[in-house]
């Protein structure tokens, strides 16, 4: 699974790397080194544009946690923060979003734990460790609207916008750490994968790939991104891997 990741990268960074897309000043999110489960994410997609009527790329903030748009609370948002790949365009919770509501969610990494067993004078604890590409990873995702039925439908907090990450089993480096990994869309396939007219779904799950075919880069970090508060660079710092698994 994907539990955590670090997002750092700029808008501005983005369109050196994908070209041109929209996107609102006011919305955009500081640099995270640790974001987690139901934090906003930012993410790109394409929407009809009200006022043109034309298909528009813009990066945007969601929230970390699907909520399918037929479910009758947000409560669950926590549960749903990734989608298995192989079975999304099936599963209730996905298959809609799958279909027609894409995106991708840059990363510059992302989380995974270890246990480490209990030992002479010391508790066992979760060894935190960062995998990264060193450069951007535009991991696959999908969207979601969901309304609350309890607030004025004209209110902008009636309507809740929210995004899952889709994994697959993970494969070589990344398979020391986790048995899942994201997957990510190359971006010369960004046309494809976010464009919600395109529906066939054996050219949509061919689009996905692992990152860096699987041969990532594993360090240990500290134990303090275990703790949802905490934040700054200094959180990908290596630190010695007690399990000796890292790179």
């Amino acid at each position: 699974m994907c539990g955590r990741f670090v997002s750092t990268t700029t808008p501005a960074d983005l369109v050196s790397l994908l070209g041109e897309f929209g996107w609102d000043s006011a919305e955009t999110l500081a640099p995270s080194w640790n974001v987690a489960p139901t934090d906003p994410v930012s993410a790109l997609l394409e929407r009809v544009d009200k006022e043109t009527g034309e298909l528009a790329r813009r990066l945007r903030p969601l929230r970390w946690g699907l909520v399918p748009s037929w479910s009758k609370d947000a409560s669950g948002a926590a549960r749903l923060i990734n989608a298995r790949s192989e079975t999304a365009d099936q599963k209730p919770s996905f298959r809609k979003a799958f279909a027609k509501r894409r995106c991708v969610l840059p990363a510059d990494g992302y989380f995974e734990w270890r246990q480490v067993a209990a030992a002479e004078g010391r508790k066992a604890f979760k060894q935190p460790y960062f995998l990264t590409t060193g450069g951007v990873m535009l991991m696959a995702g999908l969207y979601e609207f969901w309304r609350d039925d309890a607030v004025p439908e004209h209110d902008p907090a009636a309507w809740l916008a929210t995004a899952c990450i889709l994994t697959r089993d993970a494969t070589d480096s990344a398979g020391r750490v986790h048995d899942r990994m994201p997957v990510v869309i190359a971006p010369e396939d960004l046309g494809l994968w976010l464009d919600p007219e395109v529906s066939d779904r054996a050219e949509l799950h061919r689009l996905l790939h692992l990152p860096a075919d699987g041969e990532v880069t594993v360090r240990a970090v500290s134990t303090a991104v275990n703790r949802v508060g905490t934040n700054g660079p200094e959180l990908l710092a290596e630190v010695a891997d007690p399990l000796g698994i890292a790179d």
